[in-house]
């Protein structure tokens, strides 16, 4: 009975393999970990969103209340001290096109 030695198998396949598998994880992490910056990315400009429009709204709150004619009467007469026209204080001149006159 001859004994014969086998040779050596060959692991440049395995090696091979596990540098693709390697490989294939690292770009899968880099991917996640994209995904995962973009998505904290997106929650911060949500609420930066969120923020600029509960200004906006406070914003326009502001101009209808100052547009009222209420406060600009207040204003008026407070701030800048005015005081409303008599009756008949302001006159119109006739249209000249106008035939009732």
């Amino acid at each position: 009975m001859t004994s014969r030695i086998k040779a050596p198998a060959d692991v440049r396949p395995l090696l091979v393999l596990i540098a693709v598998a390697a490989a294939l994880a690292l770009f899968y992490l880099s991917q996640s970990a994209s995904v995962a910056a973009r998505g904290y990315e997106i929650d911060s400009l949500e609420s930066i969103l969120a923020d600029r429009r509960a200004q906006q709204q406070q914003l326009v709150l502001a101009i209808g209340r100052a547009q009222s004619p209420a406060v600009i009467t207040h204003r008026a007469t407070t701030d800048l001290h005015l005081v409303p026209l008599e009756d008949g204080a302001v006159t119109f001149a006739p249209d000249p096109g106008d035939p009732a006159d």
